[in-house]
């Protein structure tokens, strides 16, 4: 039978791979990237010399049987388009294999000190259309809820979260397993003060108390 592979990638300290991850992408016939750029730096460094593709929504993989799906960093299909590939190789009779390991959303749980036995993720706010709506949602929520965001709308979004939701406690973590990583522990309007003070830079886990 042909195989999917979807394996978690380092979200920043290239050691975060496990052994297992590096054997498949060994033996694969080939690899499905967000960006092959960022993939063949990982490659490189562990010396692994095969055929890197970018991945394309639609377009048809089905003539490999042994093939990869890596997203830039973490685990593919959490907030990222490869869940449209297994779909797709699903119906093509692939057998579809989790490959575990790195994951921003589990590494910021893992060291925050909210309670977090329930919580909902909602992924990346919408860049434009839809924002208000799904902040309102995320003001409404009985449970913790737990965002992703870009350097480039942090402060945007935290503004309009205590907007929604009041100045509530939140944990942030920053350029996570990185050398400049940092778990915020504050209120919202402290976490603004906060990172407005340098240019901001870094992927973003926002973690907010109900």
């Amino acid at each position: 039978m042909k195989k999917l592979y979807v394996i978690a990638t380092p979200i920043g300290n290239l050691k975060d791979i496990t052994l297992r991850a590096l054997e498949i992408l060994k033996s694969a016939d080939a690899i499905l990237a967000e960006d092959t750029r960022v993939t063949k730096k990982l490659l490189t460094h562990y010396e692994i010399s095969k055929p890197v593709i970018r991945y394309v929504y639609g377009k048809d993989y089905s003539k490999f049987s042994n093939l990869v799906l890596v997203t830039d960093a973490g685990t593919p299909a959490v907030s990222d388009p490869g869940t449209n590939l297994v779909k797709d190789l699903l119906r093509k009779d692939f057998e579809i294999i989790a490959v575990p390991g790195p994951s921003a959303l589990a590494a910021a749980i893992s060291i925050s000190d909210i309670e977090l036995s329930d919580f909902t993720f909602f992924g990346f706010p919408p860049s434009k259309k839809g924002r208000n709506k799904f902040f309102d949602k995320v003001s409404k929520s009985e449970i913790p809820v737990v965002l992703y965001e870009s350097p480039h709308r942090i402060l945007k979004t935290l503004k309009e979260l205590m907007d929604a939701s009041g100045d509530r406690n939140v944990n942030i973590g920053r350029e996570l397993t990185k050398m400049h990583e940092e778990m915020f522990r504050g209120k919202i309007s402290e976490a603004i003060e906060y990172f407005s003070r340098d240019k901001v830079r870094g992927e973003f886990v926002i973690i907010i108390n109900p």
